[in-house]
């Protein structure tokens, strides 16, 4: 059996900490972000998506109060009177005969249960009013979450391919070093020109700015993203993830029809339109009577706990014969209100095909620019290939060889920025024709 002193125990667990937080602090450790991630996060830490929700619970708020008018009221008050001059009879107050002695002090106490019976739609219009500003809010939830669902998938797919773009940008530098080793080398042979040399050179520190170039792009979209995503991203951190082209099977009047039927905004201005037609019907509810019923029990005395009750019963009944032109023309004003919201929804629609319309151009052309940019890297490969051979074998001429990597190093970040850019436009047709994940 082996055994070990204290002294050995403290070595081994000094050991094993430092171990543990060289791997935990391991300098050049990246955080890599996926959308999946990048979506939750900006999702749940969204401020506009914080904002509308408050903006939901004050509407259903409002409908849930508005059911107090169709429920009774209980009014309870109590007033104290002090005459100057002359003295009153306590009876002026009491009602009570019998006292015969004046008095200049009377106090009241009442307590009464109201009730409308009737209000021409009032409460009706006002309390559907307020169910129409609820749903409202609610379709607006989901244009917000739609839109900034979007903004995240955007800077995602920009900073993944700008990610590309700088690894496209550092093959690059290596074959415009590799051409350059080689001029080089031709050149100490005496093989090569020092023509020739310092075009290679030129090049070489060309590709060198490039790469600096799309570094910096590259951090700059990786802010957007931490940005996005609202919770603190520790640094380093990057993106990562397949950037394949997009494949999406669809027609104009397929997405256009569930569009006009499902898309947030277009609900939101049907309901917009439901809550203009019940303000309607409450301004027309003023050419109603009304009819309110009251049961009341007033106590009157000249002592500070009167004691003489008069109980009774109401029933009132209003209505404003003549009350000016401002009935008539309040209405004219909300019915004009009513069809503007028709028109603003006639006109949404039309904005949400013709928004689809222009994302599926949009996506068609990118997708076709994913294949003719894959061709022509396929063709800038072989095309360099054939010139570098050359080279080598002393035939070609540098210029020739650096225009063609040139041209391929240009080819593969097209390709590149065609995908992302495919992907952009994917995600902004399901935003235009609101197709996709709606959790």
């Amino acid at each position: 059996m082996v055994h070990m002193n204290s002294r050995s125990l403290k070595f081994i667990y000094i050991f094993v900490l430092t171990g543990l937080l060289a791997v935990l602090f391991l300098p050049g450790a990246v955080l890599s972000v996926t959308l999946e991630e990048a979506i939750k996060n900006g999702l749940e830490g969204s401020y506009v998506i914080k904002e509308q929700d408050e903006f939901v619970k004050k509407s259903r708020f409002s409908y849930i109060s508005s059911i107090d008018p169709y429920l009774p009221q209980f009014e309870i008050g109590s007033s104290y009177i002090r005459t100057i001059s002359p003295r009153t009879p306590a009876s002026t107050y009491t009602g009570n005969t019998d006292t015969t002695s004046d008095s200049r002090d009377a106090y009241t106490f009442t307590g009464a249960i109201s009730w409308r019976i009737f209000d021409g739609g009032e409460r009706y219009a006002k309390r559907k009013g307020a169910f129409f500003v609820w749903e409202r809010e609610k379709e607006r939830f989901k244009t917000v979450r739609e839109e900034v669902l979007y903004n995240i998938k955007s800077a995602f797919y920009t900073a993944l391919g700008s990610k590309l773009i700088v690894e496209k940008r550092k093959e690059a530098l290596q074959s415009t070093q590799k051409i350059y080793n080689l001029t080089r080398g031709r050149y100490e042979e005496g093989v090569a020109k020092k023509s020739e040399l310092l075009q290679a050179e030129v090049r070489l520190l060309t590709s060198k700015i490039d790469l600096q170039k799309a570094q910096k792009e590259y951090e700059k979209y990786l802010e957007v993203v931490r940005s996005l995503m609202i919770t603190r991203v520790p640094d380093p951190f990057d993106v990562e993830g397949p950037l394949a082209e997009p494949v999406f099977r669809g027609d104009y009047k397929e997405l256009s029809d569930h569009a006009l039927t499902a898309k947030p905004e277009i609900i939101t201005q049907q309901k917009e339109i439901d809550r203009l037609s019940m303000v309607y019907n409450e301004k027309k509810s003023a050419w109603y009577p009304k009819i309110d019923s009251t049961l009341q029990q007033t106590r009157q005395d000249t002592r500070f706990f009167p004691s003489g009750r008069t109980d009774a019963f109401v029933i009132s009944f209003s209505f404003p014969v003549f009350d000016g032109i401002g009935r008539y023309y309040n209405m004219q004003g909300a019915m004009s209100d009513v069809n503007a919201a028709r028109q603003r929804l006639e006109e949404t629609k039309r904005m949400t095909s013709l928004d689809i319309a222009k994302a599926l151009k949009d996506y068609e052309l990118s997708v076709q620019d994913v294949k003719m940019y894959n061709e022509l890297v396929r063709e800038a490969t072989s095309n360099f290939n054939q010139l570098y051979g050359e080279y080598m074998e002393g035939k070609g001429d540098i210029l020739s060889l650096l225009q063609s990597e040139k041209d391929l190093a240009s080819a593969k970040e097209s390709y590149v920025g065609s995908l992302y850019r495919a992907n952009v436009s994917l995600s902004y047709l399901e935003k235009a024709a609101y197709i996709g994940d709606h959790r």
